[in-house]
């Protein structure tokens, strides 16, 4: 332990029992000692947190009365930690042995970015390494060709950062799910960037808590709209706004999608855009913090965003070629994104 900072990894957790075991075990049995586990229980109906503190009393729990959504339970979560070090964990991953060992190894390295490592999913077969902006860049790459050495952002399933940097810059609380891209993007923006360890990975489940529900239609709706909306300079999101509606909100995968979920689904998706373009005075504050703190040009912006599409091809030709995986055609649909949570 001697010359470890500490770290704190925080799980948020609602309803995940059939989940928690198994991250919970991962996480207790990192080879990193120097680890300090605390469980935001977002007003779970199960039996989640008298499991955990029957079988886990070492874990800190944090119980809330009402679930605030994950962007705000690891902002309340990072104020209490001890941990020089901050891992933020969705309740359905497993971490292999070394993880934490290796990404606090890569962060002392330099504490002015955010470290994760290879997504698997819940067969160990690869999906990605980190997360491109799932919006507007894949189609700019077909006619900008720029080749990236790095992801856009960081999934918040599984990604170290230092306490520091993370109360500097927290999650967007009004965002309620998928905060994952505004919070990326704002890092980028103040030059905080994003680094892969790509020989090493972790598994996912993927929405393995969040049901596809109205709720979650609605945010879904919301959130690239408001994404853009408050890191965009204002012209830059003007031109770019007929583009983000014809590449997502009216993609015949996006509607099918929907539709095959369930109409109502697709209703309150709608209703979620539409909700932001009658409520956009909200995020007005927002919007005027990341534009007056920015450092970097919507140009340099657009550059990585690019730049992350051909990184991610590269990754996952790396990662398969590495690992003599034969999966197939693993892309995500461009106009759905990385819906990661």
């Amino acid at each position: 332990m001697s010359g470890e900072k500490k770290v704190s990894a925080i799980v948020v957790n609602w309803n995940g029992m059939e989940f928690l075991p198994t991250c919970l075990d991962s996480i207790f049995k990192q080879t990193y000692k120097n680890l300090e586990v605390i469980v935001v229980d977002c007003a779970s109906k199960d039996e989640s947190v008298s499991w955990t503190t029957k079988n886990y009393p070492k874990a800190k729990i944090i119980f809330l009365q009402k679930d605030p959504g994950p962007p705000a339970a690891i902002n309340l979560a990072a104020r209490q930690a001890e941990g020089d070090y901050i891992l933020i964990l969705n309740n359905d991953v497993i971490l292999p042995e070394d993880l934490v060992s290796r990404l606090a190894k890569e962060m002392k390295k330099d504490e002015n970015c955010v470290v994760t490592a290879a997504e698997l999913d819940w067969e160990r077969r690869y999906v990605k390494s980190g997360c491109i902006e799932p919006w507007i860049s894949p189609f700019l790459s077909k006619f900008i060709k720029i080749k990236g050495d790095t992801t856009f952002f960081s999934t918040t399933a599984c990604c170290l950062i230092s306490k520091k940097l993370l109360l500097e810059n927290p999650l967007n609380e009004k965002l309620f799910l998928y905060e994952d891209t505004e919070w990326g993007w704002r890092l980028q923006l103040k030059q905080i960037k994003t680094k892969i360890l790509p020989d090493i990975g972790f598994i996912h489940k993927g929405q393995g808590t969040v049901s596809k529900s109205k709720r979650l239609a609605f945010v879904l709706g919301r959130v690239p709209i408001a994404t853009q909306f408050i890191c965009f300079r204002f012209l830059t999101f003007l031109a770019f706004l007929p583009l983000t509606i014809i590449r997502y909100y009216l993609s015949p995968i996006t509607v099918l999608r929907y539709l095959k979920n369930s109409p109502i689904c697709l209703f309150y998706f709608y209703k979620g855009f539409l909700g932001f373009l009658v409520n956009f005075y909200r995020y007005l504050p927002e919007r005027k913090k990341v534009q007056a703190e920015r450092k970097a040009g919507d140009s340099q912006i657009l550059k990585i965003m690019i730049g992350s599409i051909y990184y991610k091809k590269q990754a996952k030709k790396e990662w398969l070629g590495r690992n003599q995986i034969q999966r197939g055609n693993i892309d995500e649909p461009e106009t759905v994104g990385c819906l990661s949570n």
